[in-house]
């Protein structure tokens, strides 16, 4: 009897925030900062939920976003609801295309909260596999 094992997707992700690229005017703004985030993809809706802490200000928004590969910036794909506060939650659902869902599985696909003091992204964290 021979049998067929089809390849295993992974619907489940995971990402570390941390923050995000600094200079010398944002280091203060954001060092410090740290985050936690787990999406579930089913069918096409990536659907995302985290916690984030010690950010020097509150959080102003959130999104998913896709970059070329891993550790490339790239355009936000979707807005998440976040906690306006400096410790809090992110969460929220987004439709991914056939060339984003090929982006997630690829972890070019990341999250990012951004705060006031850092409208351009406090922390960020890219998307992998959950390791089962």
């Amino acid at each position: 009897m021979l049998l067929v094992c089809a390849p295993a997707w992974a619907t489940d992700y995971e990402a570390q925030m941390d923050p995000a690229p600094f200079d010398a005017t944002t280091r203060a703004d954001i060092l410090g900062s740290i985050g936690q985030v787990s999406a579930t993809l089913t069918g096409n809706t990536l659907t995302v939920n985290g916690t984030f802490k010690d950010m020097t200000s509150p959080a102003i928004a959130a999104s998913v976003r896709v970059g070329l590969l891993k550790g490339v910036l790239g355009d936000a794909i979707g807005p998440l609801t976040v906690t306006r506060t400096a410790q809090g939650t992110v969460s929220g659902s987004v439709q991914l295309s056939p060339a984003q869902i090929e982006a997630l599985n690829r972890e070019a696909v990341y999250i990012r909260v951004d705060s006031e003091k850092a409208p351009e992204g406090n922390l960020q964290g890219w998307l992998e596999a959950k390791r089962k």
